[in-house]
């Protein structure tokens, strides 16, 4: 039997809780050892070299427990067997089709329980179960890495060939937080924006929202919206130079039309059912009514059924079911506290928080019963299973839904014909046979994918780096976003970058070329062009409302 130098296998401590044993592993100085060339001998050895104690408990577990042992014990002969490296033990194991380490000490221990308890090991036996189990992982191995080819073929014909134009562009210092809630809702009205909040909620309440709030670039102020004849405001939609105010007073639902300098209209809504909950969505064609179990378009004079589901409510485990904080198996029908749903190629579009404090989209075409996520509609087929949130969803002026992820560096261009484009993935303007989430790519050159913006032809998009605009297939950084006093970008998860750290989720644009950006969990930010630079601005919240609306 071979002999070599080799440092003392096992002196051992097997520490014992109520639920759980750890093996503790101490080494001493080189000594004369035998080394295992086969699982006979690993088995003498231990048996020699284990205190009593801990053999007896090891006697003493159960064949199903024997698994409590694999990170301690087990890592012990892992490491001190040498099943790591090109041992006599490991090479034994690989000649009989067992590559993994952990299987190898899974053996190991298995059959030192039998030894002790007088049963046979059947070796064969338990060298099948890991061989057929190894050759199970290979096949779904090869499995994946042909989904993998497959994915990067897709991904090869789908990227839209974007490039940077220049990544000159100045640089606006990045203020500390403001202590606001989730802006949801960003719409141009009258030369500012009417801007929805949403936070956290303990208990449930009818109106979705927690507060619509009215800003100019003159004022620098948000003022809380009333608008005139409607008592309760449930929500809000802008198309073109009109606000459509969803009201309700007393059980009265209906929607009051506004445009500055003009008498606003009202529209009562003749709903079939009373409903304790109704919000707005948008289509290029008109308005949409979302009630607890259906959906309509509002025409000049009545409400057209689109969609017709078979109950108020569903279940679908990956909603943070009401947007208070609470998950319950039964989700309404449509999640009340979503963002601004859109039609597109007869499909609705919503955005709605997980469990996880996150966004995702989902959609329901109107043909089918049951919704997708976003998961299953591109990610999965181009991107593979990873975790993509959604952040921001427009629709251009050519029919395009454009979706934007809030940290993946991913932008994605669904088309009516039903194409799926990319203009990045994980911050990649061009295919990548494999996709990974870490780069090297300096922040200046990756395209912000958080916040869209559609102005007639050109798309300005917005991320915690800055800024930027794309026409013609071409990048152009309008601004940067830099952290004051010398503070390192990374890691923006930890103080003091954490606080200084924006989120964009929506953004608009004012007339003068200053942004207003809405995030994801701290409120308003105002970056205001001075011609040659931009300075943020965070606005204050005054009581005083601005009124809307007049006979």
């Amino acid at each position: 039997m071979k002999r070599v130098f080799i440092q003392l296998i096992i002196i051992s401590l097997i520490l014992f809780t109520s639920s759980c044993a750890t093996t503790v592993f101490q080494t001493s100085e080189q000594t004369s050892e035998q080394t295992p060339e086969n699982l006979k001998e690993a088995i003498l050895i231990l048996q020699s070299r284990l205190p009593p104690e801990d053999l007896a408990a090891l006697k003493n577990t159960t064949e199903p427990d024997l698994a409590k042992y694999h990170h301690g014990f087990g890592a012990g002969l892992r490491n001190s067997l040498g099943l790591w490296s090109k041992s006599p033990l490991a090479q034994w194991f690989t000649q009989r089709d067992i590559r993994h380490p952990d299987n190898m000490s899974s053996i190991i221990i298995k059959s030192l329980h039998r030894e002790l308890n007088g049963l046979p090991w059947e070796v064969d036996k338990q060298l099948h179960i890991y061989q057929q189990s190894q050759q199970e992982i290979e096949i779904l191995h090869k499995k994946y890495l042909l989904k993998e080819q497959k994915r990067y073929i897709r991904r090869k014909s789908a990227m839209l060939g974007w490039q940077w134009k220049t990544h000159q562009a100045p640089k606006a210092l990045l203020p500390k937080q403001p202590n606001n809630k989730d802006i949801w809702g960003l719409e141009p009205y009258d030369s500012g924006f009417i801007v929805t909040v949403k936070g956290w909620r303990k208990t449930p309440k009818n109106i979705w929202h927690d507060g619509i709030y009215f800003i100019s670039a003159k004022s620098t102020q948000l003022s809380p919206v009333s608008v005139q004849g409607c008592p309760e405001i449930h929500d809000v939609i802008v198309r073109g130079n009109q606000a459509q105010w969803l009201c309700k007073e007393n059980t009265e639902w209906s929607i009051i039309t506004t445009q500055p300098k003009a008498p606003s209209t009202r529209q009562t809504l003749h709903l079939p059912t009373q409903f304790d909950r109704l919000r707005l969505g948008k289509s290029k064609t008109g308005l949409i009514i979302v009630s607890q179990d259906a959906i309509y378009t509002l025409g000049s004079d009545k409400l057209t059924q689109l969609f017709q589901a078979t109950s108020s409510t569903r279940q679908y485990p990956e909603f943070d079911s009401d947007g208070y904080g609470n998950h319950q198996a039964d989700e309404f029908f449509f999640p009340q506290r979503s963002a601004t749903l859109l039609l597109f190629n007869n499909a609705v579009y919503f955005q709605v928080e997980d469990t996880g404090n996150e966004t995702d989209l989902y959609r329901l075409k109107l043909t089918e019963t049951d919704i997708e996520s976003a998961n299953k509609f591109f990610v999965h087929k181009y991107i593979g299973r990873r975790a993509v949130n959604i952040s921001n969803i427009a629709i251009d002026n050519h029919d395009n839904l454009w979706i934007g992820t809030p940290n993946n560096g991913t932008l994605v261009k669904l088309s009516k014909s039903g194409d799926t484009k990319f203009a990045s993935i994980f911050n990649n303007l061009t295919p990548q046979k494999t996709i990974s989430t870490e780069h090297q790519i300096h922040w200046q050159a990756l395209l912000p994918t958080s916040a869209i913006l559609i102005s007639d032809e050109v798309m300005y998009l917005a991320s915690s780096n800055g800024i930027v605009t794309v026409q013609n297939n071409e990048i152009t950084p309008v601004v940067y976003f830099d952290y004051p006093l010398g503070m390192n970008r990374t890691p923006y998860t930890a103080a003091p970058q954490y606080n200084y750290h924006i989120k964009p989720q929506r953004l608009g644009k004012f007339n003068d070329g200053s942004f207003i950006l809405g995030d994801r969990h701290d409120g308003v930010y105002l970056l205001m062009n001075n011609g040659s630079s931009f300075d943020f601005y965070l606005p204050e919240i005054v009581n005083k409302p601005y009124l809307i609306g007049h006979n």
